[in-house]
């Protein structure tokens, strides 16, 4: 193997293992908002409060953003032969993640409303896979663990998708088109909201 093929391995398993991390922040900051909230109540300057906002909000939708980003650069074939993802829960995390995205882009997500908490079991749904696919598939004990000659660890090991091609394949078609069809409707959304802002204007 060449240097430059290992680097790239190292690359996108660094980024998909940071993805990952960065996915567990985030649902950690969306359900740690009661925490945000008290501290700005006790803001007496208005700019101190609507700065602590910023900072939450950036932080929080910044980290969820970079993981739908990093889990679609590891979406590929090519990539899921040389690197462990831990399938199928990895990739459908992503797809859970995007979809949170996608509803805090088109909906009212920063009141406790319906929006919200959709949005918020979203993130938990994708933090939730994302770290049953790197703590028992992608990181599962190796051979110098008596546990990892059972069945289970046996079985989750064979899930990594450099091990496991055709269950890499199918994972891939179904995170693909459950993506494609996340942004298909993310497009027709923008493209009637455009046109409704068009409309107005005319009037």
């Amino acid at each position: 193997m060449s240097n430059f093929k290992s680097l790239e391995i190292w690359t996108a398993q660094t980024i998909c293992d940071v993805g990952i991390l960065l996915s567990i922040i985030s649902f950690l900051l969306h359900i740690g908002r009661p925490y945000f909230d008290r501290i700005i109540s006790h803001f007496t300057l208005r700019v101190a409060a609507d700065l602590w906002w910023i900072v939450y909000i950036i932080l929080r939708d910044g980290t969820l953003f970079v993981s739908v980003l990093f889990g679609f650069l590891n979406l590929n074939l090519d990539l899921m032969a040389d690197v462990k993802i831990g399938l199928p829960f990895v990739p459908l995390g992503t797809v859970a993640l995007a979809a949170a995205l996608s509803i805090k882009i088109f909906r009212n997500t920063e009141d406790i409303n319906k929006s919200f908490r959709i949005s918020t079991y979203l993130v938990m749904l994708g933090a939730f896979l994302n770290t049953i696919g790197y703590v028992l598939v992608m990181e599962a004990p190796g051979d110098e663990y008596a546990i990892a000659k059972t069945t289970f660890w046996e079985t989750m090991r064979s899930w990594r998708s450099n091990s496991n091609p055709e269950l890499a394949t199918i994972t891939f078609y179904v995170a693909f088109v459950l993506l494609l069809s996340i942004v298909t409707i993310a497009a027709l959304k923008a493209m009637c909201i455009y046109r409704k802002v068009e409309k107005e204007k005319v009037l």
